[in-house]
């Protein structure tokens, strides 16, 4: 049976922009992740080896992000769908939104988003 996990505004303090300012100091971003995969043998054993683990999703998608200093949040978002579906091959399908608070003055976030699916 396929299910879905999801984080919802993991919050990563990185360097992510491409003004001058933005290239020295950290900003917040905001991302929502789902992840669809088939929960049925989590099901049966309950062991996390079977399962998707959300905390490891978080973990890596910080690491990426803070290591990588993107310029651009589409960049990020597309390496950040890369990361998913090699690391979990057992993925079906992924979405991925990064919000930006900081981006316009006016606005609570400009936002990209990615939804992919294994072939």
């Amino acid at each position: 049976m396929i299910g879905t996990v999801y984080i919802q505004n993991l919050n990563i303090q990185c360097i992510v922009g491409i003004l001058p300012h933005e290239r020295i100091q950290e900003q917040t971003l905001l991302l929502d992740i789902e992840v669809d995969y088939d929960f049925e043998k989590a099901r049966k054993n309950e062991q996390i080896n079977n399962a998707v683990d959300y905390t490891k999703i978080a973990k890596s998608v910080e690491n990426l992000l803070v290591s990588k200093k993107y310029q651009l949040i589409e960049t990020a978002v597309e390496d950040i769908g890369d990361l998913l579906f090699e690391k979990w091959p057992k993925l079906k399908r992924c979405s991925i939104q990064i919000k930006k608070p900081s981006a316009i003055e006016n606005a609570d976030f400009a936002a990209v988003k990615i939804v992919r699916k294994k072939i």
